[in-house]
């Protein structure tokens, strides 16, 4: 995993496909697409949503080769976030989405509002195509919170609709703060 700084994005063209992947409720694919679309109660993301509206053109499993755990406190969700530990091993489930440059960063323009999401990374390559996500800069060891039932429940579905062989019980107890 690398990371990145915002300005690195810029060496890409708006029209370029990278991947977006995610590992919280944006694994559900309704979920992130109101990233995309926009969200007029404003209860997931902004009003607006991104410039370019258009549907990923694929999307995939994807298994982070670092854990998950939440942190913080959501605004819209009560209960804490899901960050990546980028800095030791493990797994986490997600999934990534091929999505325009400029859609990237607007999804990362909507994710930063809450301010912990401020560290990009480049974790893989898939079909030469770079793979970026968003966390927060070190781990929040301090500010560790159990996610809401809402938030879980959302990652939840999204894990289902995508992880056929992981158990409901398996789901349970990975979205658990270890």
């Amino acid at each position: 995993m690398e990371i990145v700084k915002p300005e690195d994005l810029d060496k890409y063209n708006d029209e370029d496909y990278v991947w977006y992947a995610c590992y919280g409720s944006n694994i559900n694919y309704d979920r992130f697409m109101y990233y995309i679309n926009g969200d007029l109660d404003e209860k997931y993301s902004s009003i607006n949503g991104c410039v370019d509206k258009s549907k990923p053109v694929e999307e995939k499993k994807y298994i982070f080769k670092c854990p998950i755990y939440f942190s913080g406190e959501s605004k819209k969700w009560g209960g804490g976030m899901a960050f990546l530990d980028y800095e030791n091993s493990g797994n986490a489930y997600g999934k990534i989405y091929k999505v325009k440059m400029i859609q990237l960063k607007g999804v990362l323009e909507q994710e930063q509002q809450c301010k912990l999401y401020d560290t990009i990374l480049i974790v893989d390559y898939v079909d030469n195509i770079p793979v970026f996500t968003f966390t927060t800069k070190h781990k929040l060891d301090d500010k560790l919170n159990q996610a809401s039932k809402a938030y879980i429940e959302v990652i939840k579905e999204g894990l289902l609709d995508l992880y056929d062989e992981i158990s409901l019980n398996d789901i349970q107890e990975y979205l658990k703060n270890k």
